[in-house]
């Protein structure tokens, strides 16, 4: 039971890391003087994988 449990915990993980890269945007967003783009940023929350989008301006 503990193998299936690992194995399915895996494949979970191994689809999600294939999945985030191919939905990763960049949004550029010119206004004037700044130059705006949004980012999809991944980090780790309290254990828990996060997936944000994010605006950075120059």
């Amino acid at each position: 039971m503990k193998k299936i449990l690992l194995a399915s915990v895996l494949a979970l993980a191994a689809a999600s890391a294939a999945i985030v890269p191919s939905q990763a945007e960049t949004v550029i967003v010119k206004n004037g003087k700044h130059h705006c783009r949004t980012r999809v940023v991944t980090h780790w929350r309290h254990h828990h994988k996060v997936v944000e989008k994010v605006r950075v301006c120059n």
